[in-house]
């Protein structure tokens, strides 16, 4: 009876796991971006600081907005990957489930008398 229990919850507790490793994904990407953002900000403060020439300073700014808009980008698509593959993968474990209970005894049985009946 508990080891049937354990069969029967094992889907979820996979799904959890899918959850858990993907949660644990997007994190670490956000906590890298987050740490990248701040130590690129207070290095662009120092260097603008240091600049004398407006023009210069200016130049520094777009090259600073135009990587930043590139590591976000990049980040952006890590986490649609990571999620894509999350999907792929509880995707595969529901059809699993569902071709798995079709094949049940109890609904072998069902469909065997169903047929019976025809």
């Amino acid at each position: 009876m508990i080891n049937e229990f354990k069969d029967s919850m094992k889907p979820v507790m996979d799904m959890a796991e899918i959850n858990k490793k993907t949660a644990e994904k997007l994190i670490a990407l956000q906590s890298a971006y987050v740490t990248e953002v701040v130590n690129a900000s207070l290095s662009q403060m120092k260097t603008l600081s240091e600049t004398k020439d407006p023009k210069a300073a200016l130049d520094l700014q777009v090259k600073y907005l135009k990587d930043a808009e590139s590591k976000m980008t990049e980040v952006a698509e890590k986490e649609i990957a990571a999620l894509a593959e999350a999907k792929e993968e509880l995707s595969t474990l529901v059809e699993k489930s569902f071709t798995d209970l079709a094949t049940a005894q109890p609904f072998a049985e069902l469909q065997k008398f169903m047929a019976a009946k025809s």
